[in-house]
C-alpha cells in the first residue's frame, strides 16, 4: 500500500454539468453518517431459540449526511466559494467519496448542500464547513 491509500477525498459537481465530480480544493476532513430507520414488529409470542421474549426489528428507510471541512485554496478547480454558491442556489450535486487507488471502494451518490458556513479571520487561513444531505441511495464501487 502506498502513501496515497489514506487520502480519502470528496469530489463534487453540479448535477447538471457533464463529466466526473472534481476534488474540493483545500479539504481537511470529511465524514459520512448513515442512518437506518427501523420498525419494531414484536408480538406477544416473539421469542428467541431459548423461549426468552425478545424485540424484533426491520430496517425501513435509509439516510446519509456528509460533513466536509476545508481551508481556502484558490488554486483548485472547485473551491469553498463554489460550494457556498451551490448551497445558496440549492443546486443538486453528484458526489464521490474515496481515493483513486486501484481496488479501493468509493461511495457515489447525489444530494444537496444543506448547510454551509465560512470563517474569514484576520491573519488566518479562511475555512469552511459544509453538510451534504444525500438524496436517495448511494452506491459502492471498486476502483479499477
Amino acid at each position: 500500500m502506498n502513501s496515497n491509500a489514506n487520502k480519502v477525498l470528496i469530489k463534487l459537481k453540479d448535477k447538471t454539468d457533464s463529466g466526473e465530480p472534481i476534488v474540493l480544493a483545500g479539504q481537511t476532513s470529511t465524514s459520512i453518517d448513515f442512518t437506518n430507520d427501523v420498525r419494531e414488529y414484536t408480538s406477544k409470542t416473539t421469542v428467541d431459540a431459548n423461549g426468552v421474549p425478545v424485540r424484533r426489528y426491520l430496517p425501513t428507510r435509509f439516510g446519509a449526511t456528509i460533513s466536509i471541512e476545508s481551508l481556502y485554496d484558490p488554486t483548485g478547480t472547485l473551491t469553498n466559494g463554489d460550494i457556498l454558491e451551490m448551497c445558496y442556489n440549492q443546486v443538486a450535486v453528484d458526489f464521490l467519496l474515496g481515493n483513486d487507488e486501484s481496488g479501493s471502494k468509493v461511495i457515489k451518490g447525489a444530494g444537496f448542500i444543506s448547510s454551509a458556513s465560512a470563517s474569514f479571520g484576520m491573519d488566518e487561513t479562511s475555512s469552511s464547513s459544509f453538510t451534504l444531505q444525500v438524496d436517495g441511495g448511494i452506491t459502492f464501487e471498486t476502483v479499477a
